[in-house]
């Protein structure tokens, strides 16, 4: 396997990666593409084959991963190798295939030996985050960060993304019991480069609820040594203790730095669209909560993961979710290529649900994140599709990497239902992809 990889990503845009930790010689390639991004602070982005965010990939791949870094956990906090480790290895390197060891890999729940707070970064890794805090039986809590400014909350625990195109982030929990103690907190991430946003969040958590450790894990990490010399000197000024966890780790080297005379050119055409069939599911999870973003929006799902959820209100959630999943495969699926769809930071629940539909799936969300497209090999976004948030039609928002023509059927899942004027320009977006049956399903009451 190669130490060192040069990428002609895009343009004058040139990095070089050079690995130097590779526990279970996992191959780069099965882990991630580079593309180039909208994004004067950082121009190049790793473009996941594993998360369902920009690229459509199978669901049960992504909780795999999931559960690979939860083992990991579990093996630096006692000292036990997961037996599961080493098929799901197989599986991500493609020596494997999913459907044979998945079923026992999915049921195989670890025990924490202490209550820990698990903290998962939007909008990439809500999912991930989600689903490595599944990996455990007990003791487990999770939240994740969000983007979303909600009125109806007063005190946010708020941070900074430096690089990010969309820099501020808050914590919303319900419960500020477990947030409060000395538990130790676990951040997870698909990738650190500098390491700087997850220290900004521990200082912001320091400040007010003071502990002793951390962990963050990560798919991959590219720290360079005055990185890594910053997290001492945290450490040190915080009297705490910050441990990293990492599939694949070493360093970015940029060649050159320059994206020029490039724009984020929508691939969606023009087609006829009355043939296209269109349906609205409401599959109630019966857990909303009283929070809204703003008054005339309908209230958030309580356990989606963005206001704190405890492992026996996860166990009651994957129930219903396995319900709804199996439901939605024995009486609404047609397809035979089916995409199914979360949206932004809403990932954990569609992902699991679409888990359970059967074979020929493949999942992904939506995502605030631009990227420029370009149809070449071993390029992390071959086309684009651009819409208005359902949030806020201020803020842009895409969808990549779906070949039109290529899907018979569509599962868009939502946290909530939405006006029909919300919904016009993704659903307009949606129509070009050529895919005659589309389901917009309702995660709460109708």
């Amino acid at each position: 396997m190669k130490n060192q990889i040069r990428y002609n990503i895009l343009d004058n845009l040139k990095i070089e990666l050079n690995t130097s930790k590779n526990t279970f010689n996992l191959l780069p390639e099965e882990l991630f593409l580079m593309a180039a991004r909208k994004n004067k602070k950082r121009s190049f982005l790793f473009v996941s084959k594993v998360l369902g965010k920009h690229i459509p990939v199978d669901p049960k791949l992504s909780i795999l991963v999931g559960k690979l870094l939860g083992n990991e956990y579990m093996k630096k906090v006692s000292g036990i190798k997961v037996q599961s480790t080493n098929d799901i290895v197989r599986v991500i390197n493609k020596e494997q295939g999913i459907n044979e060891i998945y079923p026992s890999v999915l049921n195989d729940t670890l025990d924490l030996p202490q209550k820990t707070i698990f903290i998962g970064f939007a909008e990439t890794a809500t999912a991930l985050g989600h689903l490595v805090f599944s990996c455990f039986k007990r003791n487990a809590y999770y939240i994740h960060t969000t983007r979303e400014e909600i009125i109806d909350y007063k005190h946010p625990i708020k941070f900074e993304e430096e690089h990010s195109h969309a820099t501020a982030h808050y914590l919303y929990p319900m419960d500020f019991d477990i947030i409060e103690s000395d538990s130790p907190i676990v951040f997870i991430d698909d990738e650190i480069t500098t390491g700087k946003t997850t220290l900004n969040i521990i200082e912001a958590i320091q400040k007010k609820y003071p502990r002793k450790e951390y962990t963050i894990i990560s798919i991959l990490d590219w720290r360079k040594d005055t990185d890594k010399l910053l997290f001492k000197k945290v450490e040190e000024k915080l009297n705490i203790r910050i441990n990293v966890i990492s599939l694949l780790s070493g360093n970015i080297k940029i060649e050159q730095d320059r994206v020029s005379n490039l724009e984020i050119k929508s691939s969606a055409k023009k087609n006829n669209t009355k043939d296209i069939d269109v349906k609205t599911i409401y599959l109630d999870l019966k857990f909303q909560s009283s929070v809204k973003k703003v008054e005339s929006f309908k209230p958030y799902l309580e356990l989606s993961g963005r206001f704190g959820i405890n492992s026996s209100s996860n166990r009651i959630l994957n129930k219903q979710l396995r319900e709804k999943g199996e439901f939605l495969k024995k009486y609404i699926r047609k397809g035979k290529n089916t995409l199914c769809m979360g949206t932004g930071e809403f990932m954990y629940i569609p992902m699991v649900l679409s888990s359970y539909l059967g074979d020929g799936v493949k999942y992904q969300s939506t995502t605030r994140s631009p990227i420029y497209p370009f149809d070449k090999i071993d390029y992390g976004v071959k086309n684009v599709f651009k819409f208005d948030s359902l949030e806020d039609k201020e803020i842009e928002n895409y969808f990549y990497n779906v070949p039109i023509g290529f899907y018979d059927e569509l599962f868009l899942f939502l946290e909530r239902k939405f006006s029909q004027q919300k919904m016009k320009s993704l659903l307009d977006a949606i129509k070009t992809l050529e895919i005659k049956n589309i389901n917009i399903v309702v995660l709460s009451e109708k």
